[in-house]
């Protein structure tokens, strides 16, 4: 499972989130995924970080 340092709605402020896997989704950065705040274990979906590319955009 893989984290990111999100803001969370709960906490306000910006926390280490943990990013629920779907198997069988395709992965982009836009689509929507379900985050868990690691402090208060708030889930909620959110898009995807961009990508720090510059070829991407």
């Amino acid at each position: 499972m893989s984290t990111e340092k999100r803001f969370c709605d709960k906490c306000m402020q910006r926390t280490e989130h943990d990013v629920v896997e779907d198997p069988e989704a395709i992965y982009t950065y836009k689509r929507r995924r379900k985050y868990v705040c690691s402090q208060c274990k708030h889930s909620s979906f959110k898009r995807g970080l961009r990508p720090s590319a510059e070829s991407v955009y």
